[in-house]
């Protein structure tokens, strides 16, 4: 992996992020202050590949390239369960259950398992099944089920408390699953690869409800379910946007032209009016879900491809970060910037997310830096620069 990955996310509350890097170090930052928390959580000794909060924000999880899983104390910074042992292979991915009391994961040794939080010892797997490296899992809303996308090309559901898939495997795929999501209601698991097609399956049954969807004549960059789980929106490399009816599978605006480039993220305004674009080209555009129009011109300046956008939770904002080093925050409907140009990255700017309330902006860079900014000023609000070292 590339050494300059890191993972970083916000608490539930917003008030803490938590970051995991390549030195084998978790830190959990103050979002206000940006000083530590806790301290570094010291321990592992390998790569951090994935971490993520609890549901109540007080314990971490963590996954190493070690095979091993670590709890920690999202407080204290202390070890509470761990290390976890049973993958023979890197672990991938880790996710807390809706109930905060189990963990699920996924790694390269092809196989899933699920932990009992506070005790350690496992709740359920090893589940086997996939023929190659597990990349992806996450847990339907209901807790009762984890989905898994593998490298061997196909998608599938477990019953967290009888260790089996509830259904066949999903197939159809030509090249591997890196990414699955659910729809915000867990009836539905959209999927989209590189194999130029968008599948969204019945979640329980495994059947595919619509598609594949093949109009695309270029990879699928990137997909999202709308908010109300009706509608699909992808961004392809060939420079257009499409919007797809979940239930009958067609193009509800037509292709979105107008990108000078590839859409390399795109994502719904929380009212699923709207959908904010980033180009490989540097320039944001929002469109009108409905007319397929821009609802105003390109949003200008950023002098590199856009990494990454987001609305913010009042659909009133936009943040968009750039390879070009900078963030900026525009208005929605005007496309002006609102706080001027955010300084201070020396590489790439790989991740940007607004805080819950919306006050604040954390970015992720290449440079190994975090830093967390005001989303109104565009002036640092942590006393700090948040350095993350890196084992190269």
């Amino acid at each position: 992996m590339d050494a300059h990955n890191i993972s970083t996310g916000f608490s539930p509350d917003g008030q803490r992020f938590v970051s995991g890097s390549h030195d084998g170090i978790i830190r959990v930052w103050n979002a206000t202050t940006g000083e530590t928390e806790a301290g570094q959580f010291i321990g592992h000794t390998s790569l951090v590949l994935s971490v993520a909060f609890s549901p109540d924000g007080q314990r971490i999880v963590s996954g190493l390239k070690d095979q091993t899983i670590h709890v920690w104390n999202a407080t204290t910074g202390e070890a509470e369960t761990g290390p976890l042992t049973g993958h023979t292979g890197s672990v991938e991915s880790v996710a807390f259950l809706p109930d905060g009391q189990r963990i699920v994961s996924g790694s390269r040794d092809r196989t899933i398992h699920v932990w009992n939080a506070t005790t350690g010892e496992t709740e359920g797997g090893p589940f086997t099944g996939h023929m190659n490296s597990v990349s992806s899992v996450a847990f339907l809303p209901d807790g009762q089920r984890i989905v898994s996308g593998s490298v061997d090309q196909t998608i599938r559901v477990w019953s967290v408390t009888a260790g089996e898939t509830e259904a066949s495997p999903f197939t159809g795929h030509t090249n591997s699953v890196s990414s699955v999501a659910f729809s915000p209601d867990g009836q539905q698991i959209i999927s989209g690869l590189r194999d130029r097609t968008i599948c969204v399956w019945n979640a329980t049954t495994g059947e595919t409800e619509v598609g594949p969807f093949t109009r695309h004549t270029d990879p699928v960059s990137s997909v999202a379910f709308s908010p109300d789980s009706q509608r699909i929106v992808s961004g392809l490399e060939d420079q257009t946007i499409r919007v797809w009816n979940v239930t009958a599978g067609e193009t509800e605006a037509g292709r979105f032209t107008g990108n000078a480039d590839w859409a390399w993220s795109v994502a719904f305004s929380p009212d699923v009016q709207h959908i904010v674009s980033g180009s490989y080209n540097g320039t944001v555009r929002v469109w009108n879900v409905t007319t397929g129009e821009t609802e105003a011109s390109p949003f200008t300046g950023h002098t590199s491809s856009i990494w990454s956008v987001a609305f913010s939770p009042d659909g009133q904002r936009i943040v968009s970060g750039s390879r070009d080093g900078t963030i900026r925050v525009w208005n929605a409907t005007t496309g002006e910037a609102e706080a001027g140009i955010f300084t201070g990255h020396m590489d790439l700017v790989s991740s940007v997310a607004f805080s819950p309330d919306g006050q604040r902006i954390v970015s992720g860079s290449h440079d190994g830096i975090i830093r967390v900014w005001n989303a109104t000023t565009g002036e640092k609000e942590a006393g700090c620069d948040i350095i993350v070292s890196f084992c190269v």
